[in-house]
């Protein structure tokens, strides 16, 4: 088409309402994001953006109660609110004993968890409360105060000196919302669509608020709420960079809609149409995934926030510059597409998109290092999946590959460190793959080693040595597939990249045996000077005939399993810690006793579950003692 004709074509498109004006006065390239120039542009990229269909969420549509009998908007957040309790006198933290710190995937980058320490108190989320525990030294151990959030749910916490970060959510009230797909027209540009074919789908989409609310902990024993900031959305994740945390949300989008606000201590900072950015990636429903940047430490922040209108908000990669939002599309090109945004304190700024075939798995599918984003991505068709590797420069461009990786087999971990990519993939055997990334536009395969079972998550140990945490399997080659059995951990040597081998392997428990660490990294205790590795487990097992009421491998064991784990020596089992009482088996009444987190402060091995606090050295394992949770 002539320049001319298209511009013609293009103006008559946007008057007819089928195009958003942003997209033809600021055409983003290479699906580049662009804020909307106003309401009504951005209803109309929700209108002929979506690709609505039965089951998904509404294009254009109202709010109507329980019962259909009255139309109602979309609800403000719950006002704030929190309580904090106080027990004991205590001071401020003095000079701390050496200590460990959350299992994070990017140094000086903090992942929000269940429980954090200073060195002298631990603060671990117990029954949906804060609780702050003096836990060292271990003879002035007890439990100081407790912190609750009313009406919400808390997914973790951040620290930074004397501030301690909540981050919690609340379901907003969800009513049946009833909306109409179909073709739509405009007449004379105005918002008002005329469905010429069209069906309604009662849904009710999952609407939550999260809030973060920042305490002063100068005095322990009395937490004081300083800040509490509650956006529209549900909760995506979090990360803190020194004092500033970014907390990313998600919250449905559709036309006739308000936009997402925020509340500061009780002031409304409602988001304009015209801040909202977006770009030309059409999906089957779109959402707004907003950034918040809060700075902890102050006591009248002033935060920022970003809004996106994408479609489905999925896993996040955060390094210390750069927040990577991924955003997965569902049709026959599986795509993912990824937006870097940079972050410097509460600076956030929308840098660039990029497009990559296949799906991620999880955040450490990705990484940056060196001017460039890593990312790993599985495609399924009927001939089963396989798992390719991309590399983008920071303008979000693909500058090299290597794909095809293990076709018919199922991508389950990566880690990356410096130059080298570790993959697996697992059918009947597990390929822990070595790549070579030193050459950004030329990605290689260096070599492969295949073991029985397979690696959930890859742990560093060195340069050139991982821990692989994973299940043992027994290969049956009649079904072409494997039998997965108990928890495995293996210790692998990855210094001669051509050729990787298995140094070292331990077994736990039978069949159906798990562990938060499969999943959780932050589950996952390794401290390389002290050569000690901490995993909680339940363990399955067969238990005598007295006990057993089927006959069959029950629950024998929950707790901590405590590793040495040297290169001379490999993965040896110490010993292990439980919380539920002797002659009692894992079950549901005492789920309250599963350990699930495990941190040292000098030479004391703490372990945490809902209901109690153990304390056990570390250089015998002998128990110190406890404190109850409840």
């Amino acid at each position: 088409m002539r320049t001319r004709a298209r511009v013609a074509f293009l103006i008559l498109l946007t008057v007819g309402g089928i195009l958003p004006i942003s997209l033809i006065l600021t055409a983003p390239s290479a699906h580049g994001m662009v804020r909307f120039s106003s309401y009504q542009d951005l209803e109309r990229f929700l209108l002929t953006r979506s690709q609505c269909g039965p089951g998904y969420p509404l294009l254009y549509g109202r709010q109507v109660d329980l019962y259909g009998q009255r139309t109602l908007g979309p609800a403000l957040p719950a006002s704030w609110n929190a309580l904090g309790s106080a027990a004991q006198s205590s001071s401020s933290v003095s000079s701390a004993p050496s200590h460990s710190e959350t299992n994070n995937q990017v140094a000086g980058v903090d992942e929000l968890d269940t429980v954090k320490t200073d060195g002298q108190y631990i603060y671990t989320v117990s029954n949906n409360t804060v609780v702050i525990v003096s836990a060292y030294p271990v003879t002035n151990a007890q439990l100081v105060s407790r912190i609750s959030i009313l009406n919400q749910t808390i997914d973790g916490i951040f620290l930074s000196g004397n501030r301690l970060a909540i981050v919690s959510e609340a379901p907003r009230t969800v009513y049946n919302t009833y909306g109409a797909c179909g073709i739509s027209t405009f007449v004379g540009g105005s918002t008002i669509p005329a469905y010429r074919t069209s069906y309604y789908v009662p849904i009710r989409p999952q609407v939550q608020n999260t809030s973060i609310s920042v305490y002063d902990l100068t005095t322990r024993s009395s937490p004081s709420l300083q800040t509490m900031v509650t956006i529209n959305g549900t909760f995506i994740g979090a990360r803190q960079i020194g004092t500033f945390a970014y907390l990313v949300t998600s919250t449905p989008a559709w036309a006739n809609q308000t936009l997402p606000l925020t509340v500061v201590n009780g002031r409304q900072m409602q988001t304009l149409a015209t801040q909202v950015f977006h770009s030309d990636i059409s999906d089957r429903a779109f959402s707004y995934t907003t950034i918040l940047a809060l700075d902890t430490n102050q006591n009248n922040p002033a935060p920022t926030v970003e809004t996106y209108l994408l479609g489905t908000s999925s896993t996040i990669y955060v390094s210390l510059t750069n927040i990577f939002l991924t955003q997965p599309t569902w049709d026959a090109t599986q795509e993912t597409a990824i937006h870097r945004v940079s972050i410097s304190q509460t600076d956030i700024k929308y840098e660039a998109t990029g497009m990559v075939p296949g799906h991620v798995l999880n955040q450490f599918s990705m990484d940056e290092n060196g001017g460039y984003f890593r990312v790993v991505t599985s495609n399924y068709d009927f001939g089963g999946s396989q798992t390719n590797l991309y590399v983008l420069n920071l303008a979000m461009n693909r500058v090299g590959k290597l794909e095809g990786l293990s076709p018919g087999e199922t991508f389950y971990a990566a880690r990356f460190m410096g130059d080298r990519a570790y993959l697996v993939t697992f059918k009947r055997l597990d390929p822990l793959f070595v790549v070579d990334l030193q050459n950004p536009s030329k990605p290689s395969l260096l070599g492969q080693l295949n073991v029985t079972g397979v690696s959930d998550y890859l742990q560093p140990y060195d340069s050139g040595h991982l821990i692989g945490i994973g299940k043992s399997a027994i290969d049956v080659a009649w079904e072409n597939a494997a039998l997965f059995q108990g928890l495995k951990l293996s210790l692998f040597d990855v210094s001669n990249p051509s050729s990787p081998t298995d140094m070292s392997d331990f077994t736990v428990g039978d069949r159906g045996t798990d562990s938060p660490a499969l999943t959780d990294q932050k589950a996952v205790l390794f401290d390389r000077t002290l050569n000690l590795l901490v995993l909680p487990a339940e363990v399955i097992g067969q238990i005598p005939q007295s006990l057993s009421s089927t006959g069959y491998s029950e629950p024998i064991f929950q707790g901590a399993y405590v590793f040495q784990v040297t290169l001379q020596g490999g993965i040896v089992l110490r010993g292990s810690i439980t919380h539920i009482l002797n002659g009692e088996l894992p079950g549901y009444n005492n789920s309250a006793y599963y350990v699930t987190r495990s941190l040292y402060i000098g030479s004391v091995l703490y372990t945490i579950s809902t209901a109690m606090i153990k304390m056990n050295s570390l250089t015998d394992l002998s128990e110190i003692g406890s404190i109850s949770l409840a």
